[in-house]
């Protein structure tokens, strides 16, 4: 399901709201110029999830001595992986320690990923000054989930359309360590950890709340 929060006039009027300061940012060219790039992921591969076990695994573990087997057989589809693909549309924005930011994109930035964290996906490089920055701040001005399989919620299997629930902006600043070198590039690597904050799903109105969706994404530098 699609959640749309402002339509495009949300886009425009951020932009316009930030302009003047990311114009005078820009005219800090005494440190000169760098180059950031984000990278986006639907599920990293060092997330905290863990694997269903294979049958031959599990045999394995039931005939070894001291094991406790207190979870029955059923629970083991709610520690499925996900499968499917979140779309989205973006604003992202370089915070510095004063709070003055630098965007990342001149207009909404899309990305497509799986929720596996099989494939990734990058925005265009992006040319900015040299500077200490301590935030990710990433604005959704539009989010579709859909799942396809491995979403088992208390028994329950989870199909279809994700509603990310919120009713403001759906929004979040991350902080970041980074330092931005004169003529050097820069990744950054936000993981959406969607095996994680969809264990949280509704099974009843297939929905998450938007405070859980941005509590559990990560930013690094890698």
């Amino acid at each position: 399901m699609t959640k749309r929060v402002g339509v495009r006039e949300l886009a425009a009027c951020l932009v316009l709201v930030t302009g003047p300061v990311f114009s005078a940012c820009g005219n800090v060219t005494a440190g000169g110029f760098g180059e950031a790039v984000v990278v986006v992921s639907g599920d990293a591969p060092d997330s905290t999830f863990i694997p269903t076990p294979t049958p031959a695994a599990v045999a394995a573990a039931r005939s070894a001595p001291g094991t406790d087997w207190a979870r029955s057989d059923t629970d083991d589809d709610d520690d499925e992986q996900p499968e499917g693909e979140l779309e989205a549309e973006l604003l992202l924005f370089l915070v510095r320690p004063d709070g003055t930011e630098e965007a990342l994109s001149d207009q909404a930035v899309e990305i497509e990923v799986d929720l596996e964290g099989v494939e990734e996906d990058e925005t265009l490089p992006r040319v900015v000054p040299a500077d200490v920055y301590s935030a990710l701040r990433v604005v959704f001005l539009e989010i579709e989930v859909e799942v396809d399989a491995g979403l088992v919620i208390d028994g329950v299997p989870v199909l279809g359309p994700i509603e990310i629930e919120s009713d403001d902006v759906i929004e979040v600043s991350k902080p970041l360590a980074l330092d931005v070198v004169d003529d050097a590039s820069v990744e950054i690597f936000v993981d959406l950890n969607a095996s994680e904050w969809l264990r949280s799903v509704d099974p009843a109105t297939a929905s998450v709340d938007a405070s859980v969706f941005l509590d559990l994404i990560s930013v690094s530098i890698r």
